[in-house]
């Protein structure tokens, strides 16, 4: 005789890995769900339709961007959108200043950045490290290059020479080549003691061994050594690839030739790197020399001074670093991609060399040591080659810590992390075109986007908005009611959803930035519309004579625990959102309870699928399922 269960989720551990479907095993996996796109997870459980993109600007030529935020004071917060050879500076959505960089396209997501007060430092291993300043005003913005003091040295030819000659007491120079470091061509005579040396500016001369006053030039050959050591960067050495600020001092770790090495300034004298003889507030230069290739990728100033390389990740404990007391541990060995690290909730979170792998560095007590447990098992499936990444950590509007991992192939992978009561969760976003860079300001989130908008590429920069329910949105509030809706020139030629004073119109497609509604309305929201999908897990339970998991199961049931949620689907079939008794002239209530839906059918898996095509609100706070198996 049939039995008949009552299963219910509450969809806080987001999405799991098509691999998992079998691990009923593992708690997550009545807790999860098999699709989960476009949503986000709640730590208070439940799931909820992700906030529409509110369309900025273009960026300029509608050209690739990556962006970064940049904050003067706890008011004064920019984004920055770095283009080819220029930076667009925008406050609160607003453009304020173009600044000319001569960051190439193809190089701006190996550029990297710190900021101490007013200046932002910008690292890029083709260019000499540089400062963006803000002035007095928003709009008053300079970029220069750095001058660094006492550049750290570096025999780079790893060469030396032997300078074969006699001496006299007349011959006072060294003349060597410019370019190699040494000798031309010809006998050389020199003092005992070296005068000058014309040369490389840094190159040593040493070994004297014959007396001033030895006049037999053939016959008595000297045996002397020029090395050639010089500033250890240069455009045709490379410069430092990623920086940070730590302990006074500003730390650059890793340049094209010295991809291993690490430098720290002087002591509250940041562009000064003179180790000097090694005083405690000198200069360090300290290379990590271990049984493999460790370039870095980043430096990070965490609990302690981090080191993110592509064969591990490192630490240096000491506090304070000195150039005496300067020990590089080796805590783990999974090598970081580019993607310079965040922190949140506790954890330093990166992405590992593979690209498919998000990890957490963070200290054990117990170990005395840095682990990098992974936080993407679960849904590793959702990264593809991320490209960027930032943190949202909670906001007035909710208290989750969000972290956005821009995938290679547009899409977005949202991880929910609440470390305090062990709530973790991934979904994915996905938009009518591809998301290509993110960045946090503040409380908020900015993409840029590349769209076919009217039959032509643009990228968009666009701001997450949890007020709106569409992409690339603008919502036009009208002096009265009204059916002329105009501003809308980035969606020209392009079908859109409408939004009319929290009813959905017809849609549209507007033509000279403008559209005309067949009825009056006053606040207008025009965007692209975007679906959302959650799908839930093999329904599975244990009985007395086994699982039900590879069992012929019937939903009989569905209850969907709603929080002001209109157009719902549940496998296809769409919940009535208007009741009798109410007006028809007025847009329908958002409905919060519970619903219930009887569904008909035999199936292996069981599954539940929760759709929403409309632009309207949705969270699903938990799901009951009635099975009959």
């Amino acid at each position: 005789m049939p039995k008949v269960i009552t299963l219910q989720t509450s969809f806080n551990s987001g999405v799991l890995d098509p691999r998992l479907a079998a691990r009923t095993d593992l708690k997550q996996f009545y807790q999860g769900a098999a699709v989960a796109e476009n949503v986000v997870t709640m730590p208070q459980g439940g799931i909820k339709r992700r906030p529409g993109f509110k369309y900025i600007a273009a960026t300029a030529g509608n050209t690739e961007a990556r962006l970064a935020s940049f904050a003067f004071n706890v008011e004064q917060t920019y984004l920055m959108v770095f283009t080819n050879n220029s930076v667009a500076v925008y406050k609160d959505g607003v453009h304020q200043a173009n600044v000319t960089t001569t960051y190439t396209t193809a190089q701006l997501f190996d550029l990297q950045w710190t900021q101490s007060a007013d200046t932002m430092i910008l690292v890029h291993e083709a260019h000499a490290p540089r400062k963006l300043v803000r002035g007095s005003s928003h709009t008053s913005w300079t970029i220069s290059d750095i001058t660094l003091k006492n550049i750290p040295q570096f025999d780079y030819e790893g060469k030396s020479t032997n300078l074969n000659g006699a001496l006299n007491d007349s011959a006072t120079t060294i003349t060597v080549n410019s370019t190699t470091g040494f000798p031309s061509a010809g006998k050389i005579y020199v003092e005992l003691e070296l005068v000058s040396y014309t040369g490389k500016s840094s190159t040593t001369f040493t070994g004297c061994t014959r007396a001033q006053n030895d006049t037999t030039a053939v016959a008595h050959e000297d045996d002397k050594t020029v090395t050639t050591a010089e500033d250890v960067w240069a455009n045709a050495k490379g410069w430092p690839k990623s920086a940070t600020f730590y302990q006074g001092r500003l730390w650059f770790g890793g340049s094209t030739k010295r991809p291993q090495t690490l430098w720290g300034s002087k002591t509250n004298d940041f562009f000064n790197f003179d180790d000097g003889t090694a005083l405690d507030d000198e200069g360090i230069d300290v290379t990590l020399d271990t049984d493999q290739v460790n370039a870095i990728t980043s430096v990070y100033a965490g609990r302690h001074l981090q080191i993110f390389t592509t064969g591990g990740e490192f630490s240096i404990k000491d506090i304070p670093i000195t150039p005496a007391k300067v020990a590089v541990r080796r805590e783990t060995q999974f090598g970081s991609s580019k993607i310079p690290p965040k922190n949140i909730d506790g954890s330093v979170i990166y992405v590992d060399r593979t690209g498919k792998s998000v990890r957490e560095f963070i200290f054990d007590f117990n170990e005395d040591a840095y682990t990098s447990g992974t936080v993407s098992l679960l849904a590793s499936h959702l990264l593809n080659s991320p490209v960027d990444m930032d943190v949202s950590r909670g906001t007035a509007n909710d208290d989750a810590n969000y972290v956005y991992f821009v995938n290679g192939d547009g899409t977005v992978a949202v991880f929910n992390s609440l470390r305090a009561q062990e709530v973790s969760g991934w979904t994915k976003w996905t938009t009518a075109g591809e998301i290509e860079s993110v960045a946090v300001v503040v409380d908020d989130v900015f993409f840029v986007v590349k769209r076919t908008i009217g039959g032509s590429v643009v990228r968009f920069i666009e701001k997450l908005d949890t007020t709106s329910f569409t992409d690339a949105n603008k919502t036009v509030t009208l002096g009265s009611a009204g059916t002329a809706v105009s501003g809308l020139a980035h969606l020209n030629g392009q079908l859109c959803r409408i939004r009319v004073d929290g009813e959905v119109r017809a849609s549209l497609t507007p033509s000279s930035a403008a559209i005309t509604l067949a009825q009056s309305g006053t606040v207008v929201e025009v965007g692209l519309n975007y679906t959302t999908t959650i799908k839930t897990m093999p329904l599975n339970m244990d009985f007395d004579d086994g699982p039900t998991l590879t069992r012929k199961k019937r939903i009989v049931k569905v209850v969907p625990n709603v929080y002001q949620s209109l157009g719902i689907s549940i496998n296809g079939d769409r919940f009535i959102d208007r009741n009798f008794g109410l007006s028809l002239n007025s847009p329908p209530t958002a409905f919060t309870g519970l619903k219930e839906m009887y569904l008909l059918g035999w199936t292996d898996l069981a599954q539940v699928t929760i759709t929403q095509t409309d632009p309207t609100p949705m969270t699903i706070l938990g799901l009951a399922i009635e099975v009959e198996a």
